[in-house]
C-alpha cells in the first residue's frame, strides 16, 4: 500500500467511493475543500484507492482530522492506521493531531486508543440524540507542549 496526497485530479474518484456515509453532499464538499487545500491523503494499492484522511486547521487551530474513509474491501487492514500514522507527518509539522469520531464508532475508538490517542472531551447535539462525538488527541513523543 501506498500513501500520496491526494490531487486535484483524484477528487472525483474520492467522491465517488461508496463508502456509507449518512451525508455524501457534505463529505464531498470537505473533500473538495481539502485536497485544493493540499489537504487530503490517499491509501492505494494495485485495486485501486483503499481510504482516505483529510484534515485542515479549523479546529481552534489545531490540526484536526475531518474525514477518515476505508473502502469496505479494504477494512480491518490497517488502512485507517497507515492513515493517521501519515497524516501525523503531513498535517502536524507541531506534533499534535485532534480526531474526532461518534461514540457507536467502537472500532474507531479502539483503533485510536492502539495509536495512543487520549480522549479529550465529548460534543452534543452534532449527531443523533444520544450519540456523542468524542474528541481524542495525540502528541507525538519528544514534541513540545
Amino acid at each position: 500500500m501506498t500513501i500520496r496526497r491526494a490531487a486535484a485530479s483524484d477528487l472525483a474518484a474520492l467522491q465517488a467511493l461508496d463508502l456509507a456515509i449518512t451525508e455524501p453532499e457534505r463529505q464531498n464538499a470537505i473533500l473538495a475543500r481539502s485536497v485544493a487545500a493540499g489537504g487530503a491523503l490517499i491509501a492505494s494499492d494495485q485495486r485501486g484507492i483503499a481510504g482516505f484522511l483529510t484534515w485542515d486547521h479549523g479546529f481552534f487551530e489545531r490540526p484536526f482530522v475531518r474525514l477518515l474513509g476505508v473502502v469496505r474491501a479494504h477494512r480491518r487492514r490497517g488502512v485507517a492506521r497507515a492513515l493517521l500514522l501519515a497524516a501525523h507527518e503531513a498535517a502536524c509539522p507541531s506534533g499534535e493531531l485532534f480526531v474526532s469520531t461518534e461514540q457507536i464508532n467502537v472500532p474507531m475508538q479502539n483503533l485510536l486508543a492502539s495509536l495512543g490517542y487520549e480522549a479529550s472531551g465529548s460534543i452534543d447535539h452534532i449527531n443523533a440524540p444520544g450519540n456523542l462525538e468524542l474528541v481524542f488527541y495525540k502528541r507525538l513523543p519528544g514534541d513540545p507542549e
